[in-house]
């Protein structure tokens, strides 16, 4: 598996709120993650480090360890480290908010553990993982947004939901609640590409230009992971455009 991971502030955000954290263990074991701030500036950034860190602390050191002893790291394992992380996030920055000028902090958070034979995954908020399979670009992720829960009761269609003036409107995430659920998946192997990103680069292209850059034979991968980044900013960069690549060699 080889990663490649890279964040730019976009065209009209002062300041850069995303975050993201890959760590490769060997034999095949990751953790990648993407997280985006929200709250102001300042509440926005604290966030998403915040996030940052707990996922590195809690799972990091948990891995290193079973790797020293020789365990092996199942799905189960997988998904009660990404949980465990999320809920020490989640506390963290729920505290953080109690200051009033940091009222109402929190970020987004899409991350996976990738073990040798499957993908396991966590969401809260609308940040994605993506996969490349069978010729085709899958979302992973479900929003947790206001306008998929209108497009999943039929009230809108996908295609007005890109459009539609609160699309922005999320309906869970880390920080802002003192509990948070958030949505497990697990893909049951590990496919040719998985995308991780922020809405920047939703919200900036079509599923379609990105999948065909993804797919492009005559850029390397590092260079399909500018290009998409240079392409969201040339559609206006309204807001930051964070994105990790993991590719199956």
């Amino acid at each position: 598996m080889k990663i490649y991971g890279k964040s730019d502030t976009g065209v009209k955000r002062p300041v850069n709120q995303d975050r993201f954290l890959i760590r490769e263990f060997g034999d095949g074991l990751a953790l990648c993650a993407v997280f985006d701030g929200m709250g102001g500036a300042n509440g926005g950034e604290q966030a998403s480090s915040a996030a940052l860190h707990a996922f590195d602390n809690c799972i990091t050191g948990e891995l290193l360890d079973s790797i020293q002893t020789g365990k092996l790291i199942t799905g189960s394992d997988a998904e009660k480290l990404l949980y465990k992380a999320a809920q020490t996030a989640n506390t963290e920055i729920y505290k953080k908010g109690e200051d009033p000028s940091l009222e109402g902090m929190g970020t987004t958070v899409i991350a996976a553990l990738i073990t040798a034979d499957d993908v396991v995954a966590l969401n809260a908020g609308d940040s994605r993982l993506y996969e490349v399979s069978r010729g085709a670009l899958k979302q992973v992720s479900k929003d947790n947004s206001y306008v998929q829960y209108l497009v999943d009761i039929g009230r809108i269609t996908k295609e007005e939901a890109a459009t539609h003036p609160k699309k922005n409107l999320i309906t869970k995430c880390l920080g802002t609640e003192d509990e948070v659920e958030p949505d497990i998946y697990r893909l049951g192997e590990i496919p040719e590409m998985l995308l991780f990103c922020s809405d920047g680069l939703t919200n900036a292209l079509e599923e379609d230009f990105i999948y065909q850059t993804l797919t492009d034979p005559d850029m390397t991968d590092d260079e399909k992971v500018n290009e998409l980044i240079t392409a969201a900013n040339n559609a206006g960069g309204p807001d930051n455009i964070t994105i990790i690549l993991a590719v199956n060699d």
